[in-house]
């Protein structure tokens, strides 16, 4: 009889780690998932910025007083903090979701797990 108990922890034992080790790889694809969305905000980002960048040189080549150039250079300042802001809110948002789907994922694993020690 200790044999089918130790057999029995064995085989538990090993469920859970099975069970933990899907946890944790669900947890990780919530977490690369939100990489590639921060990676590519910041690439829309830097896109963004050069493209800002490359219209402000043209009209600073279309200045004709210092007035003028003060005028693109502050609308570029200007321009260029608004992205910024709004590259801030986007990137919170995306670390927002990431976090909340990694703990979504780990609780639906707990409730699991909790479900089973019942039964």
């Amino acid at each position: 009889m200790a044999k089918s108990t130790h057999g029995e922890r064995s085989g538990a034992t090993s469920g859970r780690v099975d069970q933990a080790s899907q946890t944790i790889t669900a947890a990780g694809s919530a977490v690369a998932a939100g990489l590639q969305d921060v990676a590519q905000a910041w690439a829309d980002y830097a896109q963004q910025v050069m493209e800002r960048t490359t219209e402000a040189t043209q009209a600073l080549l279309g200045c004709r007083t210092f007035n003028d150039m003060l005028g693109v250079q502050a609308e570029l300042m200007r321009g260029h903090l608004q992205a910024f802001l709004d590259q801030s809110t986007k990137l919170a948002e995306i670390t927002n979701r990431m976090a909340a789907r990694s703990i979504d994922t780990i609780g639906e694993a707990r409730q699991e797990g909790a479900d089973k020690n019942r039964r």
